[in-house]
């Protein structure tokens, strides 16, 4: 028999056991973030403290310590993990070879699709004063670029056609807000799913933002053979 170790008793290589070891340590992350986001839904940041979400979780508040240092941490996570979804729209759109009303729905549509599922409809993502001063600068001026990068794919569309004549800026604002307030209404008992509101959404928007078709030309009567 030989004596080489079979392939399910083999130890791991020591860089494939760090990735292990770094995934593991993301998932739990991502699980407390969870875990938070929705106690911030049900209770609102303020009524919610670390002894909650650990209570939650089914481990000391120290463990969850190793994970995120405060309450105002974990606020700054989920903020950033939403305008990761706002920002992985705007490269699914810029990767798009369409309209800019197309682009600008395949960008809305992807960041709300991030709202819907990443953090479970979190309310306090239209929470930012409660964030500390440095992580509320750091969300604000990442939310300007966002909105600039909206208000441009707008004035691409105006440009192209494809959106009817309009203030890109007032135009973006309208989008958003139709987005980002998503979270401080939708709960998961309600008679819509998050796909029909996507899609009721995204018509909405379309119809709200094409330009109108241009008129067809009178058809020419033929003329009398008599």
């Amino acid at each position: 028999m030989s004596d080489t170790p079979s392939a399910a008793t083999r130890a791991p290589a020591p860089g494939r056991a760090a990735f292990d070891r770094d995934e593991q340590r993301r998932r739990k992350r991502e699980a407390v973030l969870r875990v938070a986001a929705s106690a911030f839904n049900r209770r609102g940041f303020a009524n919610t403290s670390m002894d909650d979400v650990a209570s939650v979780l089914g481990v000391s508040k120290p463990t969850l310590y190793q994970y995120f240092k405060s309450k105002q941490e974990l606020l700054y996570a989920c903020h950033q993990v939403a305008m990761d979804n706002g920002e992985a729209g705007l490269a699914l759109a810029a990767a798009h070879d369409g309209t800019g009303l197309e682009k600008l729905i395949i960008y809305l549509r992807r960041y709300m699709e991030g709202i819907f599922g990443d953090l479970g409809n979190c309310p306090v993502l239209t929470d930012v004063d409660s964030l500390a001063p440095e992580d509320r600068a750091n969300v604000v001026a990442r939310r300007k670029r966002i909105s600039a990068a909206t208000k441009e794919l707008i004035a691409l569309g105006v440009g192209d056609g494809s959106i009817g004549p309009c203030d890109p800026k007032l135009a973006s604002l309208f989008a958003l807000g139709v987005v980002n307030w998503i979270p401080a209404w939708y709960r998961d008992s309600g008679p819509n799913t998050p796909e029909e509101i996507m899609e009721s959404f995204a018509a909405l928007l379309i119809s709200g933002l094409a330009a109108p078709a241009s008129p067809k030309p009178p058809r020419k009567r033929a003329k009398s053979q008599a």
